[in-house]
């Protein structure tokens, strides 16, 4: 494979993280990575695209999602009722994509009473787990034809190693040239910025949640260790990544330095709940973004904990933090 065996495809998403880059294996086969959300101007740009080209959408054969959130998958389901494409994606993201309203629904339900338990106050919870719910038209239900894991191999350009890297999501894959290192990464490892790894559901529960930033940043560390030579990057959104293992080390060590700075607030004024380390590092951060800012303050008191730095306690229900 080569930089001219796809082509990228920029999708305008009504996200405030703006467009979302979608890959055109185009050919004989036709194969797109990550087709963009369930919004018409998402399906008349990709028609236009691909029409500049020499294909119409029921040309498209297969359709491969790096993970399961609406800006990546939402119009899946749509471009399947006119192609009879395939649906392939890994196995922890079929439940969110076949029934994106209820799974939705099982969050709200855990995350509300957790929330309250890190520290905020309870209205507050009630509103930021429904804060998502507009948002539900631009993701529509999709099956998935067939599944893959770690190390399986799908037949796309030369042909595309699977790297599952839990963390943004626990259904997150990297899709990467075994011959010259070439990734697709997703959300999983960005040029210009660092993914938020959300809190989520572990695959199969609706009563644990991920432990997702200490999840994320073992996915980075193994980018090193596979035996292919992961190089050049093309992410879900933004620019080519030069390099992707060093781009992972430096997102690794950025979230060292915040996960330090979390300490020093804590060595500082505790023992604190997250809710308050959230207002104290981010106190004009609006209500759209409390859910991601808490998922930012757990993931690195996660990290404090993993590390023995931190002890726990609880009062009334409300858990508290402070150094060890």
């Amino acid at each position: 494979m080569n930089e001219t065996a796809f082509e990228r495809i920029e999708i305008p998403t009504p996200f405030h993280i703006g467009s979302m880059n979608c890959y055109a294996f185009l050919g004989a086969d036709i194969t797109l990575v990550d087709p963009g959300p369930a919004t018409d101007e998402a399906y008349d740009t990709l028609r236009s695209r691909l029409e500049a080209e020499g294909y119409g959408l029921d040309d498209i054969d297969r359709i491969l999602v790096t993970h399961p959130h609406m800006d990546h998958f939402g119009l899946a389901s749509r471009l399947k009722a006119v192609s009879d494409a395939e649906l392939l994606a890994h196995e922890d993201a079929v439940d969110q994509l076949a029934d994106p309203d209820g799974y939705l629904a099982r969050e709200q339900a855990f995350f509300e009473p957790f929330l309250a338990s890190m520290g905020m106050p309870e209205q507050v919870a009630g509103t930021t787990v429904e804060l998502p719910e507009p948002y539900a038209t631009f993701r529509e239900p999709v099956t998935v034809d067939e599944t893959f894991t770690e190390g399986e191999r799908v037949d796309v350009g030369d042909e595309l190693e699977i790297v599952h890297t839990p963390g943004h999501s626990p259904g997150s894959a990297c899709f990467v040239d075994p011959v010259d290192g070439t990734a697709f990464t997703g959300d999983h490892v960005l040029a210009e910025i660092s993914p938020n790894p959300l809190l989520t559901l572990e695959p199969g529960t609706s009563e644990q949640r991920t432990r997702s930033l200490p999840t994320y940043l073992e996915s980075l560390r193994r980018l090193r260790k596979l035996d292919i030579d992961v190089g050049v990057g093309y992410a879900g959104h933004r620019g080519t990544i030069p390099d992707v293992v060093e781009r992972a080390v430096e997102i690794v060590d950025h979230h060292h330095d915040r996960k330090e700075a979390f300490a020093d607030v804590l060595e500082a004024d505790g023992p604190m709940t997250a809710y308050q380390l959230m207002r104290d590092r981010f106190p004009d951060l609006p209500a759209t973004e409390m859910f991601p800012g808490m998922c930012e303050v757990i993931g690195h008191l996660d990290l404090l904990e993993d590390e023995g730095r931190v002890e726990i306690t609880e009062t009334d229900g409300v858990r508290r933090y402070e150094l060890a």
